[in-house]
C-alpha cells in the first residue's frame, strides 16, 4: 500500500478538498447487421439511457492548453495500432474527466493519455488484437516503467468506479450512419441536380451514381464530423447523441441535402431547433478545415516541422512497432445488406504538425531514476483529495 501511495505522489498533483465540499483489420464495420435488425430502436434507447450516467464536466482543469496535444497524440496512438474510432472517443471521454478531476504532472501526461486509450480499446475494439502497454510505450520510446502504468490504470479505474462502459458521439454516429439517408431524398437530390443545370448551367453539388455511391461518400463526412466534435472542448457536457445528430445535419447542410426532417427526428429523437446551434458550429469548422487543407495544398509547406535525427519519436511509429500507419477503410451496410466500401480521407495535417512539440515533453529528468534524489517532486507529499464533483 506504501509503495502505491509513494508511485501515485510521483504522477499526481491533487489539491486538498475543503471540508464542505497484434494487427487488428483495418477495416471497420459501420452498419453492424444488429443495428438494422428489429431490436435497433432498443439499443438505441439504452445507449441514451446510458449517456445519462456520463460523468459531468466542470472545466476546471488548468491543463486545458495542453488538451489539442494530448488529443494529436492519441490519434497518432489510435491509427498506428488500428483501433477504432469508438475507442479513440471513449478514451477521450476518461482523459477529459480525469483531468477535470486531477492535476498530472507535465511529464506524466503521455502515460495517463496511454493508459486512458488502452482501457478505451478493451471496451470498444471488437477484435481480440489489444495492444500491450509495453507496445504502446515504445511511442514514446520506453520513457514510462510498467509499474506506472499500473499505478495511472488502478486509480482511472477507481476514478472511474469501474463504469467504462459508455456511448460516445461516434457510437451514436455508427448507429446512424447506415440510414441518415432515404431513397426518395436521393431522388429529390438528383432532380435538384438537374434543375441546377438546366437554368443556371451549373453542377451546385457532387453528382452520384447510385444511392449506395451516395450514402457511401456521406458517410464518409459523416466520420470526419464526429472526429471534430472531439477539438471543441465547449462540446465537452452535451449529449453524444445530440452531438451525432448535429453532425448528421451539419453532413446534410454542406453536401446539398436538406439538413432535417420528419424521418429523422423519428431517427434521432432530436429536432432541428435542438441541433442548430451545434450544427452551425460544426459546419464553421469543416469550412474552416476544408480552406486550411486547400490553402497547404496550393502552396505547400515552405517550412515542415521535422524531428531531429536522434529524437526517435517519429521513427517510433513504424519501425520500432513494425506498423506502418495506413489509411483506414470503411465498411457500410445499406439496407438490402449490400456491403460498400469506401477509403477514408487522411487526417487533417493539423493531426501531426505538433509531433516536435510533443516530443519535448515525454523525457523525464535524471535524477527522477535515482531513488536517493533529494528532489522535492520525491520527497514532497501530495494530498490524495481530489476536487469536489
Amino acid at each position: 500500500m506504501d509503495q502505491n501511495w509513494a508511485a501515485e505522489q510521483n504522477i499526481f498533483e491533487v489539491t486538498r478538498k475543503t471540508e464542505k465540499n497484434r494487427h487488428q483489420s483495418d477495416v471497420e464495420r459501420l452498419a453492424k447487421t444488429h443495428w438494422l435488425s428489429d431490436y435497433a430502436r432498443d439499443i438505441f434507447l439504452t445507449m441514451r439511457e446510458q449517456e445519462l450516467r456520463r460523468l459531468p464536466m466542470f472545466f476546471l482543469s488548468s491543463q486545458v492548453d495542453d488538451r489539442q496535444k494530448l488529443l494529436h497524440f492519441l490519434q497518432l496512438v489510435a491509427r498506428t495500432h488500428k483501433l477504432s474510432r469508438c475507442a479513440l472517443h471513449l478514451a477521450v471521454y476518461y482523459l477529459d474527466r480525469f483531468l477535470d478531476y486531477y492535476r498530472v504532472r507535465p511529464d506524466k501526461l503521455f502515460m495517463v493519455s496511454i493508459t486512458c486509450l488502452h482501457l478505451a480499446a478493451q471496451i470498444e475494439n471488437t477484435d481480440a488484437f489489444i495492444p500491450r502497454f509495453s507496445e504502446l510505450n515504445q511511442l514514446v520510446r520506453n520513457v514510462y516503467t510498467l509499474s506506472e502504468y499500473k499505478v495511472v490504470e488502478r486509480k482511472l479505474l477507481c476514478f472511474l468506479n469501474f463504469e467504462l462502459v459508455r456511448p460516445t458521439t461516434a457510437s451514436f454516429v455508427e448507429l446512424f450512419a447506415c440510414s441518415f439517408i432515404t431513397r426518395s431524398e436521393f431522388a429529390a437530390y438528383n432532380e435538384m441536380l438537374d434543375e441546377c443545370e438546366r437554368e443556371h448551367n451549373i453542377q451546385a453539388f457532387q453528382r452520384y451514381g447510385s444511392f449506395e455511391q451516395m450514402l457511401a461518400s456521406l458517410a464518409q463526412q459523416l466520420l470526419r464530423m464526429a472526429d471534430y466534435t472531439l477539438n471543441i472542448y465547449s462540446f465537452c457536457n452535451d449529449s453524444p447523441s445530440l452531438l451525432a445528430a448535429a453532425c448528421i445535419a451539419a453532413v446534410r447542410q454542406v453536401s446539398g441535402l436538406k439538413r432535417w426532417s420528419q424521418y429523422l427526428i423519428g431517427l434521432t429523437s432530436y429536432t432541428e431547433a435542438h441541433v442548430e446551434p451545434y450544427m452551425d458550429v460544426l459546419t464553421d469548422y469543416f469550412y474552416y478545415q476544408t480552406i486550411q487543407h486547400v490553402c497547404e495544398f496550393s502552396f505547400g509547406q515552405n517550412n515542415p516541422i521535422l524531428s531531429s535525427p536522434d529524437s526517435g519519436f517519429e521513427e517510433s511509429l513504424t519501425e520500432n512497432t513494425q506498423l506502418v500507419v495506413s489509411d483506414e477503410v470503411v465498411t457500410v451496410e445499406v439496407e438490402t445488406y449490400n456491403i460498400i466500401t469506401v477509403q477514408l480521407q487522411s487526417t487533417s495535417p493539423e493531426s501531426t504538425k505538433s509531433l516536435s512539440e510533443i516530443q519535448s515533453h515525454i523525457k523525464r529528468p535524471r535524477f527522477e531514476d535515482n531513488t536517493d534524489s533529494p528532489h522535492p517532486h520525491k520527497r514532497t507529499r501530495f494530498q490524495n483529495e481530489p476536487k469536489n464533483l
